[in-house]
């Protein structure tokens, strides 16, 4: 809704008063306190659009190749992003975070991303006449009201409490009292004009995601509890507003009456669904009854590549170190690897991704070169979840940007850097090499576009 005038000087003040109190009662530790009550900008979040290319339809696209001067009848979709970078609101979210994503972790639902999804899979048995059932949720940040998601924090507590947790967890009120501060003071403005949410979640704000997941899983469990079929759906998993289960040994009326029931459960959340006993799309897989399935009952997998999908990698004579263009081939080769089961498809996959990027101006050498690297790899071990490694000191970090004018920096450094083993007082200062780490330069996108839309 529109307002008058901004409140977040007094939004400050709320913030500052808690967290004051927090610390002085020892319910707060003293960096967390430093970084939250660091100097904070007065000023709103910013609105901006990202454009849903992916929801254009295949035969509009088409039409506008052969004759662009239709693209005047096109209209995209925005999502739309508050960005809450720099506010007063910005820190806050990021601290109730900690708190709520130990907590939605441990649904038994929720997925951390495809790599998770594909392991499922992988170790799935599943019935020859069964149906494979993806689903969304429908403008999902935007349509919870704020006082079911407090409420689903209240109903989380026993669960968060026992989560282990990187910083001291405060007590229950204080938690409340802040998250209700961050979700009924989103302010932010566009095309000039100052605005504030009534409802929901902007999606910019890292608490975001987890808060609108504590409401979705007490939804979701509400609506297969009261579904009269529901010992036919198995292996339901989520991720954000992205679902996908199988339904066993039932009929497409019966799915369609589960979706029936699902969208008379909440009063502003709504389902949309796609269902086949042949192949199902969710996430970046397309899962399906293939050769594999047909003599293990274990699903197929390929990668999938959304219609709209015009493989602009990244420029090969784009000023960028030598290690970016690396990453991006080998990243998508291993992501290739992880999402198809058959070597003959995983190959033709290869040999498409090779000539997209030969017409972006990469090497063929330098693409062989990654190819071997990856090709050496069994899928089973990019299959697998690396731990996090826990680091006994922070590394030594040298931050600059990039330039190709500039590389002598880092070779000198690494050439020399074993002499400050000379002088005593260096040794122990500096005991391990830098690492190297380049910042982004300003570009043309930063040049021209902005969060903020003038007129």
């Amino acid at each position: 809704m529109e307002i008058a005038k901004l409140n977040i000087i007094e939004t400050n003040k709320k913030i500052n008063t808690i967290i004051f109190e927090m610390h002085r009662k020892g319910v707060m530790d003293e960096i967390t306190f430093k970084y939250l009550s660091a100097k904070r900008d007065l000023k709103p979040g910013r609105l901006y659009l990202l454009p849903k290319l992916h929801k254009l339809d295949p035969e509009l696209i088409e039409s506008v190749q052969q004759n662009p001067t239709l693209y005047k009848n096109v209209r995209i979709q925005g999502r739309p992003i508050v960005s809450l970078s720099g506010t007063v609101l910005e820190r806050i979210g990021q601290y109730l975070d900690k708190f709520m994503l130990p907590a939605v972790l441990k649904q038994e639902t929720h997925l951390r991303d495809s790599l998770e999804f594909i392991n499922i899979i992988e170790k799935l048995q599943v019935k020859p006449d069964a149906y494979l059932v993806s689903f969304d949720i429908k403008e999902m940040y935007n349509n919870m009201s704020h006082v079911e998601m407090i409420d689903a924090v209240k109903h989380a507590w026993p669960t968060i409490i026992k989560c282990k947790h990187t910083i001291l967890l405060p007590p229950l009120r204080y938690i409340l009292e802040l998250l209700k501060i961050v979700l009924e003071n989103n302010e932010f403005m566009f095309n000039g004009k100052f605005y504030k949410t009534s409802t929901g979640v902007p999606m910019g704000n890292s608490l975001s995601p987890e808060i609108t997941d504590l409401r979705v899983y007490e939804v979701l469990n509400s609506i297969l509890r009261t579904f009269q079929h529901k010992q036919k759906i198995s292996s339901l998993y989520r991720f954000r507003d992205d679902g996908f289960f199988i339904y066993n040994e039932g009929t497409d009326d019966e799915i369609s009456q589960f979706f029936e029931h699902a969208n008379r459960q909440h009063a502003l959340l709504k389902f949309t669904h796609e269902k086949s006993q042949t192949k199902m799309q969710f996430l970046d897989v397309l899962v399906f009854k293939g050769l594999r399935f047909r003599e293990t009952g274990i699903l197929d997998l390929t990668t999938f590549r959304k219609k709209t999908e015009n493989y602009q990698y990244l420029e090969r004579s784009s000023c960028h170190p030598s290690s970016t263009f690396r990453g991006i081939i080998k990243g998508e080769m291993l992501r290739f690897k992880r999402c198809t089961n058959d070597p003959v498809d995983l190959q033709t996959q290869y040999a498409l991704f090779s000539e997209r990027l030969i017409k972006r101006g990469y090497p063929k050498n330098e693409i062989k070169t990654v190819m071997q690297e990856v090709t050496a790899k069994q899928r089973i071990d990019t299959l697998m979840v690396k731990p996090k490694s826990v680091l006994q000191s922070p590394p030594l970090v040298f931050p600059t940007v990039f330039s190709r004018q500039k590389s002598h920096i880092r070779n000198n450094i690494l050439k020399h850097w074993d002499k400050l083993k000379d002088d005593e007082e260096a040794k122990l200062l500096f005991d391990k090499r830098p690492l190297f780490a380049f910042r982004r330069h300003k570009n043309l996108k930063d040049i021209v576009t902005s969060a903020t839309l003038n007129n």
